[in-house]
């Protein structure tokens, strides 16, 4: 595909991805022509990160498939995680309120809830469907005869999961329920996912911009679900997955193929060869240039 320029000369130094459905398609792989192409993205100066709802060991394992080497988003944002210092440069946990609350709240609509502590994931039974998840995202599984009793010790996530109808309704009823105090998402189909105040990726990416000293115009994100829709739409450029979720297209500034036809890596291959990507110019030498 040929990238269609908005107008403006901005130089892409910061790319937010989406895993499901925006990297990888149904067949679970991450193509060596998008591994080609992200590797191009970074040898012009830039910066390539993950920012997914997934958990981190599993966000980890693509980023390093896709050698995408920056810092990695996950859990919708609650945390950032650097590869490279091994350490977590972000991290937003729930309250024991809001914890509690979630549970009670997913327990009533789903059968199936998670929760998402240190590295583990703890449920109060076992189902055919956890086993499959934890054996895709080599997560460890961990047992629990309340979850709730676990309210106190900061998790990082609950998730429920259930047949698409059944989430769009807990979702609905937990935001009502919650009010504002924490962070309903809704990442794919069958999950509903809560989060802290603070979560979210828009602001995931955000503080991770900041911190590389790059400013929203320098920003890509990428991604198809109602999950990605505050990083597409706060990013500089905003870039959605046909066949993706309605909305988020009609938000975004450009949309591109799926991954089963290489949309991500051909839409990077062409913004590279417009010479549109390269490492952000210092804020301040930006501000020198317009006085």
């Amino acid at each position: 595909m040929a990238f269609s320029d908005r107008g403006d000369d901005s130089i892409y130094s910061l790319f937010a991805l989406d895993i499901d459905g925006t990297m990888i398609g149904a067949d679970r792989i991450v193509h060596a022509d998008l591994v080609a192409a992200i590797g191009r993205v970074q040898s012009l100066g830039a910066t390539v990160s993950i920012a997914t709802g997934r958990a981190l060991a599993p966000a980890l394992r693509v980023a390093e498939q896709a050698g995408a080497a920056g810092p990695v988003i996950c859990f919708q944002g609650a945390m950032t995680f650097d590869p490279v210092a091994h350490s977590e440069l972000r991290h937003v946990r729930l309250s024991w309120d809001s914890t509690t609350r979630a549970i009670s709240g997913l327990t009533e609509k789903v059968s199936v809830v998670m929760l998402f502590l240190d590295g583990d994931v703890w449920v109060e039974r076992r189902t055919d469907w956890i086993d499959g998840y934890v054996e895709r995202m080599g997560l460890a599984i961990r047992y629990s005869d309340s979850l709730i009793s676990m309210a106190d010790r900061g998790p990082t996530s609950v998730v429920g999961v259930g047949d698409p109808a059944t989430i769009e309704a807990a979702v609905s009823s937990l935001r009502t329920q919650l009010d504002g105090s924490a962070l309903v998402t809704h990442s794919l189909p069958n999950l509903c996912e809560v989060e802290a105040i603070g979560a979210g990726k828009d602001l995931a990416v955000e503080h991770l911009a900041t911190r590389l000293g790059i400013t929203k115009a320098n920003v890509v994100a990428v991604g198809d679900e109602k999950g990605d829709r505050t990083m597409v739409e706060w990013a500089g450029l905003g870039v959605a997955i046909e066949g993706g979720d309605p909305e988020l297209m009609a938000i975004a500034d450009v949309v591109i193929a799926r991954p089963e036809e290489s949309g991500l890596a051909e839409f990077l291959e062409s913004l590279a060869d417009s010479g549109r990507i390269g490492p952000s110019p210092p804020v301040a030498s930006a501000g020198r240039a317009r006085q």
